[in-house]
């Protein structure tokens, strides 16, 4: 796929597009305050390190979508995403209309609802205007503890997450890409459509040269890239058109206030003592001096598949700490793979 990058330039010439925008693409019912006018947002997650919120909202997103937790695929753990608070908060104070998704690996129904809880519980204390969503992915990999679940069961799980959800009162919206559910190929999208539905699909020229998502079934929301650059996210990042929007910011389910979290607070990290030699399985991985790419200066080198350095922790926060001469640097975990 063709490299991507939005700049900021870009990215209001995309507003105002989208501010001449309707397109109406989904059969499910809209909530009071929704009105059909097309948005442009981001979702994060603790990939992104520490955002600059406020220049993300002056570059012109109108919404984001945040991860609040996710469950590991191979043992199963629960875990909530160790940025969620600190991106809820920031995203509400600046006035970004605010949504989030759970990342799900549930084998049961138990798991399923214990993750929709996890999600609403979480979210009660903030303003939750755009929907909440089920994100499930990986399944086809032979690690994954869902690979032996088939398609009825995977939306069952979907179904009792999304109407939880529904039953706390958001808005429940169902993720996924294109070919999964092209034609219900891996989900049974004619029980799905009647959730607001976001499809993943990446064209070679994403949104505005595309100006529309492919896939046949309904959908709300089209994630177009996973590769945009943005004032206040130094690494890449998820973009999306939202086919709707919201008249005004809801206010949080439960008016008791969420405890402030400062930028030193959402850094701390807990790293599991490893000694390790690992490289890198994508071109051009940056080494930083913090593990966060909230700002270019802190890279120091790129490494390359093939480069061999000593991992020597590996952090709740998707960063792994390396040593590279008499350097403590990071890098995300993801990007490495151990080879002794």
């Amino acid at each position: 796929m063709k490299h991507f990058k939005t700049r900021a330039k870009a990215l209001i010439m995309a507003v105002v597009m989208l501010a001449m925008t309707i397109v109406p693409q989904t059969v499910v019912q809209a909530a009071p305050n929704e009105v059909p006018m097309a948005s442009l947002g981001i979702d994060v997650s603790r990939y992104q390190g520490l955002i600059n919120w406020d220049m993300v909202a002056a570059s012109g997103v109108q919404f984001a979508m945040i991860r609040v937790g996710y469950r590991t695929q191979g043992t199963g753990v629960l875990n909530e995403d160790p940025y969620a608070r600190y991106n809820l908060q920031e995203a509400n104070r600046v006035g970004i209309k605010t949504g989030a998704y759970f990342f799900s690996t549930a084998v049961n129904a138990q798991e399923a609802m214990e993750e929709a809880l996890f999600t609403a519980n979480l979210l009660d204390k903030y303003k939750i205007t755009f929907p909440v969503a089920y994100d499930c992915e990986g399944f086809k990999n032979a690690t994954s503890r869902q690979y032996i679940l088939g398609k009825d069961i995977r939306t069952a799980l979907a179904v009792i997450f999304l109407d939880t959800i529904a039953a706390r009162g958001y808005t429940p919206m169902f993720y996924s890409s294109r070919n999964d559910m092209e034609g219900s190929s891996y989900w049974d999208m004619n029980i799905l459509n009647k959730y607001k539905v976001w499809a993943a699909w990446y064209p070679a020229e994403p949104f505005p040269i595309t100006p529309a998502c492919t896939y046949t079934g309904v959908h709300a929301m089209w994630q177009y890239t996973h590769q945009a650059a943005l004032p206040g996210i130094a690494g890449t990042v998820d973009m999306n058109v939202a086919y709707f929007g919201y008249d005004g910011i809801a206010e949080p389910k439960d008016p008791s206030g969420a405890p402030h979290i400062d930028m030193a607070a959402a850094a701390m990290v807990q790293y599991t003592d490893v000694s390790e030699v690992v490289t890198p399985n994508t071109a051009d991985l940056n080494l930083r001096t913090v593990p966060s790419t909230a700002s270019p200066d802190t890279i120091v080198v790129p490494i390359n598949p093939g480069d061999m350095i000593l991992r020597t922790g590996i952090g709740n926060n998707g960063w792994s700490r390396v040593v590279l001469g008499d350097q403590v640097l990071y890098a995300y975990t993801a990007y490495l793979d151990k080879v002794m």
